[in-house]
């Protein structure tokens, strides 16, 4: 009875969506993509782990683009600019993709809107801003994320601006000259916008993409809790430091694998094995005498790095959508940059606090406090466990 109260939840309640702008005299035209679990989020099935038949979700689509119309705006000069839906509907026929079969179906296929702000006149400031899945809770005080890579043309092609769109961190645009004159889209286009995929041909905003790693770590209670787990065996700084830099040399491995779609694993896998370690490491601060000398924790946080990597991945994958060649790489570095930064940054004070509280209070007290925390760990590790556990069976 207790286990069926555990919601069905992944690590990872991030989501990624492409936000493409081509800017005109008088008007503004997007396309915005939305992944099928997130239409399926907004129709209120939870998680998203439940797979619709594809009619219902084709059914589906047209009504979310209300849904998007009021989520994101446009800001011009500090007016809100009305957003009008042109046209919905699945991603085009023939792309390759997963069948509605597949574990990664609701993740990798998308809806596609075409939307259309009319400007009153001549713009200089822009802010692009979201609020999607707004009060859409992915498990108790965790509310889903979704992030938008956004990249911003003239008519003529020309690339204006590139970066990544939160709820907390709009996209600001200052216009050095004045937009394109319209062009004539033909008969077979409704909007003159890159198609889902294009990538952006300028330097990527590494910044964003250093905010952007330092926020999964902030907000995913998954990497806090192996994080915790880490800090409570105390070992030395410099071990600890070490320890952490091989996660994050493992899981910038497997991010940049999974994020250029060169290795898929479905979540089902993923998600059990993330809760999994966190389980064993705090298991291994409770059974080991000494878990501060344990030499082995190097290779096992390496290890389990890995399989961290894969769930940062698959959102990160569809954030790359701005950048191209070896920009990849630099954005890569950065959002694992920023992964470090936020491990290092909640780390080592933690550190810090649990060993002196240790010189004050003594190895007795430390070793309680060690206990208490890794048991409290574990029991968070072993209830995401089961949540995976039941959205993958």
């Amino acid at each position: 009875m207790l286990l069926s109260m555990i919601p069905r939840v992944a690590a990872h309640p991030f989501l990624q969506d492409s936000w493409w702008v081509v800017m005109e005299d008088r008007r503004i035209l997007c396309r915005v993509t939305a992944t099928l679990r997130e239409i399926t989020i907004a129709r209120g099935l939870g998680t998203g782990s439940e797979t619709p038949r594809l009619e219902e979700l084709l059914e589906w689509i047209p009504p979310y683009g209300g849904t998007l119309m009021r989520s994101i705006s446009i800001v011009a000069d500090g007016k809100p600019l009305p957003v009008t839906v042109l046209d919905a509907r699945l991603e085009a026929e023939g792309a390759e993709g997963p069948g509605p079969d597949s574990p990664f179906f609701l993740d990798q296929t998308h809806a596609v809107f075409d939307l259309e702000c009319e400007v009153p006149g001549p713009v200089r400031d822009l802010e692009f801003r979201q609020q999607t899945l707004k009060g859409s809770i992915y498990a108790p005080g965790t509310p889903w994320v979704v992030t938008y890579s956004l990249l911003i043309r003239d008519s003529k092609g020309r690339e204006l601006g590139a970066g990544i769109v939160r709820a907390d961190l709009p996209y600001h645009l200052v216009l050095g000259v004045e937009p394109a004159p319209a062009v004539d889209p033909g008969p077979d286009s409704l909007a003159p916008v890159p198609a889902p995929g294009s990538r952006g041909t300028g330097m990527p905003p590494l910044l964003d993409y250093l905010r952007l790693g330092i926020h999964h770590i902030l907000h995913g209670y998954d990497h806090l809790l192996f994080l915790a787990a880490l800090v409570l065996a105390m070992p030395p700084l410099r071990g600890l430091l070490v320890i952490l830099l091989a996660f994050t040399l493992a899981h910038s491995i497997t991010i940049t694998l999974a994020a250029l779609q060169w290795v898929r694993v479905p979540s089902s896998i993923v998600e059990p094995l993330i809760a999994g370690s966190i389980v064993v490491v705090a298991l291994m601060n409770l059974l080991e005498r000494q878990p501060d000398q344990d030499p082995r924790r190097v290779w096992i946080a390496f290890g389990f790095g890995l399989v961290h990597g894969l769930g940062f991945a698959g959102g990160l994958g569809d954030a790359l959508g701005t950048v191209s060649g070896w920009h990849v790489a630099l954005a890569i570095g950065a959002f694992c940059l920023g992964v470090e930064i936020g491990h290092v940054c909640l780390g080592v004070p933690a550190w810090g606090l649990l060993r002196a509280g240790r010189s004050r209070w003594g190895l007795g007290v430390a070793t309680t406090i060690r206990s208490a925390g890794s048991v409290v760990v574990a029991v968070g590790g072993i209830v995401y466990l089961i949540a995976a556990l039941r959205q993958a069976f």
